[in-house]
């Protein structure tokens, strides 16, 4: 059986996944030597908002990515939710650990609020039928109709988050520290964050949605574990630079060209990426899935993450909009997070 090559190029380059399972590998810091190339003025002192170390806003975001993780279920557009909680739980791992661990935590949170306010109005207006950015477009479509992989679900939605998301929050949250350092360098170390959680992702992935995620990846491409990581940090390169980019056109005639290339390069991606469906897939994926939550839940490890996380960012709860209606994806959440 055949699979579309770029997928699989996709995701050892993204998670340093190959030869059939995740395995540790060990980070060396390339990108790290590349100077930031623009500055702006220095940013807000976000520790009032965040807490000191950050944890107040990575514990809120790890939250609602587990409350859309429970929400959709079996449903693909969860496998996003998934990888993208896990990734925040090592986040939010490494500065319980090491609360020195970046330069400016309390700004690594607000970016992290920044950043997943993106994906909350992108998914609340595509579950109101309203219009999202074409990456994003791309990748709902796949997860909601044929017979697409979970690998193809997570790497849809992960080059819309980060090469589409990522430079329009970078650009939010500011190029630069309160002390008028560069925020690049923390930029760069959460490589290391990245580094450290392929391995939980998808050993997770392919538990609860794909058991055949493995069989895929065994095909035999065969890129180094240790290369796949360094081409996950000159991914996060290119977004800095675009973010640079943003900053720099901000108020000039060049502010729409270069946002809109940017949404250019992310739908190329997803259009590259969206081959190499398999029949009889999706019927195969949603019986696994149901199968193993149904286990969960009987063995009480649901995928919640743990009381400590469900706070609020900021001084105070955010403003708060319900509404429900329970059919054909009709239902729509809003919870607005100021950035």
């Amino acid at each position: 059986m055949r699979y579309g090559i770029a997928a699989r190029l996709a995701l050892v380059a993204l998670l340093g996944v190959g030869q059939g399972h995740a395995q540790s590998v060990p980070y060396v810091p390339l990108t790290d030597v590349l100077p930031p190339l623009y500055q702006d003025a220095p940013a807000e002192d976000r520790t009032a908002r965040c807490g000191v170390d950050g944890l107040h806003c990575v514990r809120f975001v790890e939250a609602q990515l587990a409350e859309w993780e429970a929400f959709f279920g079996c449903d693909h557009r969860a496998v996003f939710p998934t990888v993208y909680r896990l990734l925040t739980r090592e986040a939010r791992l490494q500065l319980e650990k090491d609360p020195g661990f970046f330069d400016d935590p309390a700004g690594f949170g607000f970016e992290a609020l920044a950043f997943y306010e993106l994906y909350e109005q992108m998914i609340t207006d595509h579950l109101a039928g309203r219009p999202i950015p074409p990456a994003w477009e791309t990748a709902m479509a796949a997860a909601q109709e044929g017979d697409w992989t979970a690998l193809h679900d997570m790497l849809l939605a992960i080059n819309a988050h980060v090469q589409r998301d990522m430079p329009f929050a970078l650009a939010v949250v500011g190029l630069t520290l309160p002390d008028g350092a560069s925020r690049k360098p923390d930029h760069d170390r959460f490589n290391q964050t990245l580094n450290a959680a392929y391995t939980p992702i998808v050993n997770e992935i392919q538990r609860r949605y794909d058991p055949f995620l493995q069989d895929l990846m065994g095909e035999g491409l065969l890129l180094d574990n240790l290369a796949a990581q360094q081409l996950v940090a000159l991914w996060r390169e290119g977004v800095w630079r675009n973010a640079e980019r943003l900053v720099r056109h901000a108020d000039s005639g060049l502010a729409p060209l270069t946002a809109d290339s940017i949404e250019w390069q992310a739908e190329l991606t997803a259009e590259v990426l969206a081959t190499g469906a398999i029949p009889g897939r999706r019927a195969l994926r949603r019986a696994h899935c149901e199968r193993v939550l149904a286990e969960d839940r009987a063995a009480g490890e649901g995928s919640a993450v743990s009381n400590d996380t469900a706070t609020t960012a900021g001084g105070g709860a955010p403003s708060r909009w319900w509404a429900l209606a329970a059919v054909l994806g009709l239902w729509q959440r809003r919870r607005r997070v100021c950035v």
